[in-house]
């Protein structure tokens, strides 16, 4: 059975909801960096900078409310890893784009395309979930078995690509500035897995 404790206008979930659209924003940032030439891509790679800094700003505002709040609807320790994990799936991402622009791989493997669509289930489902927070329903449960499904994924597509990566090396530099790419977008992976794992410890709470 559902339980609500807050209503969702409530301004703790309205800052929840607007923090973790700058996931969404930033996956797909990094999706048009990866498949732009490399001239386009410095500009792509500011927007996601702007985005960044966006998330930033949406954080310390969660932040902030959550020190101000004498009543909180969930515990507090619980609310304040949503919101860091999120800041930090956002900053993985934001690196990630970094080290394409700054270190400049010649290639990167087909599979940063399948990790970059995860990126943005991941971000889609985040969202939806802190949009309908105040409600504890069998719908957050799904939340993090289909978030826990994608990050497996990712995990077996990251190992796939580094075992590949390694077996076809040739050059001791490419396969480094490859690697941090592929580490940037697996981080940000494992960030989600963590905040589906906080939204369980909250259910679980609550039930």
């Amino acid at each position: 059975m559902a339980r609500k404790k807050f209503q969702k206008s409530d301004s703790l979930f309205e800052l929840l909801t607007t923090q973790s659209q700058f996931l969404i924003k930033s996956a797909d940032l990094l999706g048009q960096v990866i498949g732009a030439d490399p001239q386009s891509r410095i500009e792509l790679n500011d927007k996601l900078h702007k985005a960044e800094h966006g998330a930033d700003e949406a954080c310390h505002a969660v932040l902030h409310k959550i020190n101000q709040s004498f009543v909180l609807p969930f515990d507090r320790e619980d609310l304040y890893t949503l919101s860091i994990v999120m800041d930090d799936c956002v900053d993985f991402m934001d690196e990630a784009g970094d080290n394409i622009v700054l270190y400049k791989p010649g290639s990167l493997p087909d599979g940063v395309l399948t990790q970059v669509e995860i990126l943005r289930n991941c971000a889609k489902l985040t969202h939806d979930i802190m949009g309908r927070l105040a409600v504890i329903d069998s719908g957050t449960r799904d939340y993090w078995i289909e978030i826990n499904q994608l990050e497996n994924q990712g995990d077996q597509v990251y190992r796939a690509m580094v075992s590949e990566l390694f077996d076809g090396a040739t050059d001791a530099l490419e396969v480094l500035r490859v690697k941090l790419v592929l580490d940037a977008i697996e981080n940000a992976i494992d960030g989600f897995e963590r905040l589906s794992g906080t939204v369980e410890s909250i259910a679980i709470k609550e039930s």
